[in-house]
């Protein structure tokens, strides 16, 4: 029983997130399918050999490790803080590229090989032939609950991120 609960699981978890992505809801209803897997097995799934141990709850739960380690880190790259973050890096990778063939960086986001994510505000203060500074923020990215917008500085004078 615990190998078909898998299977249905990892089926069922796969279906809704190719669907509906990584929205909070998706997220909650596959835990609930997990979680009731869990109770389910626990309570009739097979006492292993010599009565020693639930193997359909083990199994289970194994199944639940691999599916939380395979989801948790796409759903985290998914969150708008995130975004940012991810958008600054590809900015930086796009900078470079351009530096390597022009020996100064660029202000202009349209001379850059970047494909951009609308739901993204970029910025670029700071462009020379030594470094770039980029500023990008998201407008559900905010560290206030007054709603103002979370900025994420890149300045590659000093390495990156800040």
């Amino acid at each position: 029983m615990g190998c078909i609960l898998n299977i249905a699981l990892a089926g069922a978890s796969s279906v809704l997130i190719s669907l509906f992505g990584y929205a909070l809801w998706v997220m909650v209803i596959v835990g609930l399918l997990w979680l009731s897997a869990i109770v389910v097995s626990g309570i009739f799934g097979h006492h292993g050999f010599g009565g020693h141990g639930n193997t359909d709850l083990q199994i289970v739960i194994a199944g639940l490790a691999i599916a939380a380690a395979i989801i948790i880190p796409k759903y985290n790259a998914q969150t708008p803080c995130n975004k940012v973050k991810i958008t600054l890096a590809r900015l930086a990778e796009a900078e470079n590229k351009y530096f390597s063939g022009h020996k100064t960086f660029t202000t202009e986001l349209n001379l850059l090989d970047l494909k951009q994510n609308p739901e993204v505000s970029i910025t670029i203060s700071k462009a020379n032939q030594q470094s770039f500074i980029a500023a990008a923020s998201h407008r559900l990215c905010s560290k206030d609950e007054n709603g103002t917008p979370n900025v994420f500085i890149w300045d590659s004078a000093k390495g990156g991120l800040e």
